[in-house]
């Protein structure tokens, strides 16, 4: 938002001066007009495709960093996505590596400091996916927190966006730990070991393991 707020800005500084050398020159206004339209069309066009571009380049550097926490490097993993942090300006980019950090944060069980980060993101405004990611982080601090009115509570305003990717890849196997997590904050311990178990044969990824030994532990 603040981007586009100084592009506006800058879009009527820069016509008021076209609008100064028009009245200082005299150029007539079959002249002036359509070569100011094309001109502030180009404007408008070449600052929406470096806004795109800029994003790319940012997405493309996270991917590169996310291979360190997929090979268990997260110290580096942390290190290098905060680096991109304090380099990143715009709202799209910042968030997507704010969000990005918490996950590192949350890997080394550091989960006030990855709470925190996602409760900074609370109040803005963020894409479909963002939101989603965002919330399912909050609920994993919530809970490993043992902050379970907290973690319920955000858990069950979450259901609408959750629903359309429950038993669907990229972030089927993390909602599945978190109805884990609801059961037990609902005392419904045999539920709990039900979704476990079903946990366990869907979502048999690596990433979910000390999870899933978390849970027995606090189902038993």
């Amino acid at each position: 938002m603040k981007r586009i707020v100084k592009v506006i800005i800058a879009g009527l500084c820069l016509g008021l001066i076209l609008l100064f050398i028009k009245i200082v020159f005299q150029i007539p206004d079959s002249l002036f007009w359509p070569w100011y339209l094309i001109f502030g069309c180009v404007l408008i066009v070449g600052t929406s495709v470096f806004n795109v571009l800029y994003n790319l380049h940012y997405l493309k550097k996270m991917k590169a960093a996310a291979r360190l926490l997929d090979g268990g490097q997260t110290e580096e993993y942390i290190a290098e996505v905060e680096s991109l942090r304090r380099r990143a300006k715009g709202n799209y980019a910042t968030n997507m590596l704010d969000i990005n950090l918490s996950a590192g944060y949350c890997k080394l069980k550091q989960y006030g400091k990855a709470a925190e980060l996602l409760e900074s993101l609370s109040g803005k405004k963020l894409p479909g996916v963002f939101r989603l990611v965002q919330r399912i982080n909050l609920c994993y601090c919530y809970f490993y927190q043992n902050r379970t009115d907290r973690a319920m509570e955000l858990y069950e305003s979450s259901q609408t966006l959750f629903e359309p990717y429950r038993n669907k890849q990229p972030y089927g196997g993390n909602i599945a730990v978190l109805d884990i997590f609801a059961a037990i904050g609902r005392n419904e311990d045999a539920r709990a070991r039900e979704l476990l178990n079903e946990a366990e044969k869907a979502w048999p990824d690596d990433r979910f393991l000390d999870d899933y030994r978390y849970l027995e532990e606090r189902i038993n």
